[in-house]
């Protein structure tokens, strides 16, 4: 078994205050006479509503500063963006075509959206300068999943029912911020699972069929990873690598969260209800967002924020 200096490279530290927060950090403090720890543990908030109720949104930026754009409404697409500053959402451009159960990544600033279903199925992509949508070049028309940046994106499975690929595909394409490129397929064909991470570093989190089924992207090849523990299609996720994540709801209505280290996936605090195709994704691991999707009673408007927060803990010995 390793040693706590063989794991963080120093041993335990003497000090006669608490030691500044890092996860999994230990000491002794010796004004108090006890051995410290700090410990991460993660929750759901209320955040502020959408103006308007919506499911299958694309979505893109960080918890306190993130565009809703488009969903998939009963009544058909629409082409409404909200934008969030961490405490309310306010209407902004809208999309030009339309649309839902497409993704999105960037920022508030600097976004793209591609794919999804609005008359039919689509590959139109739309660049956001933080003023303007403007079309650029198509990706293959399906629902689809996005994570990156407006110049550096991945786009990864889908689905587009009597396609020349299949109805749930395998397909990736990469973004460079003029035209995407067909690359390394997935190893598991499937539709409407988490997605987040880079162009370079990014995690596939279920989806139909593929349930708890996990694939890691290292820039070059797709390796199945360890399962998610409830098995899910159209959830959302956060996450900067393929090495952390947090991914939460799907259907149906589920409102379980989980979190991923880089090896396994540990469940946590659940979603206070259930919903199916919040806008995906939003934030990071440690803050990520989710608003709208449809719950038990249909679509919501409901916005809830997740943050993990480090707190000192006694270390008790029974």
């Amino acid at each position: 078994m390793a040693t706590y200096k063989e794991i963080h490279g120093v041993k335990v530290q003497y000090r006669d205050s608490d030691a500044t927060a890092i996860e999994g950090d230990v000491w002794y403090n010796a004004s108090t006479g006890l051995l410290k720890m700090y410990q991460s543990s993660g929750s759901w908030a209320s955040g502020g509503n959408l103006n308007a109720v919506k499911h299958g949104s694309a979505a893109a930026g960080i918890q306190n500063a993130a565009l809703c754009i488009g969903a998939n409404l009963d009544a058909g697409p629409e082409d409404v963006v909200e934008s969030y500053d961490g405490t309310s959402w306010t209407e902004t451009v809208d999309i030009n075509t339309a649309r839902g159960y497409f993704g999105g990544c960037g920022t508030t600033t600097a976004a793209i959206c591609s794919g999804g279903y609005g008359t039919g199925y689509t590959g139109e992509t739309e660049e956001f300068d933080g003023s303007s949508w403007t079309e650029v070049a198509d990706i293959t028309a399906r629902e689809s999943n996005v994570c990156g940046t407006a110049t550096a994106a991945l786009s990864a499975g889908g689905f587009n029912p009597g396609s020349p690929l299949g109805d749930n595909q395998s397909i990736v394409e990469s973004w460079n911020g003029t035209s995407w490129t067909e690359i390394t397929d997935i190893n598991t064909a499937g539709r409407g699972g988490g997605f987040s991470g880079t162009q370079t570093s990014a995690l596939l989190q279920g989806g139909t069929p593929r349930s708890a089924v996990v694939e890691s992207w290292n820039g070059s090849t797709w390796t199945e990873v360890g399962d998610l523990n409830t098995g899910r299609t159209q959830n959302v996720s956060g996450g900067e690598s393929n090495a952390e994540a947090v991914t939460f709801g799907g259907a149906a209505t589920l409102a379980v969260t989980e979190q991923y280290d880089g090896t396994s996936w540990t469940e946590v605090a659940d979603l206070s209800a259930g919903r199916r195709k919040p806008a995906s994704q939003i934030g990071t691991r440690e803050a990520s967002v989710c608003a709208g999707g449809k719950g038990s009673g249909g679509n919501t408007n409901a916005t809830e924020e997740w943050t993990i927060a480090a707190s000192a803990e006694t270390i008790a010995f029974d």
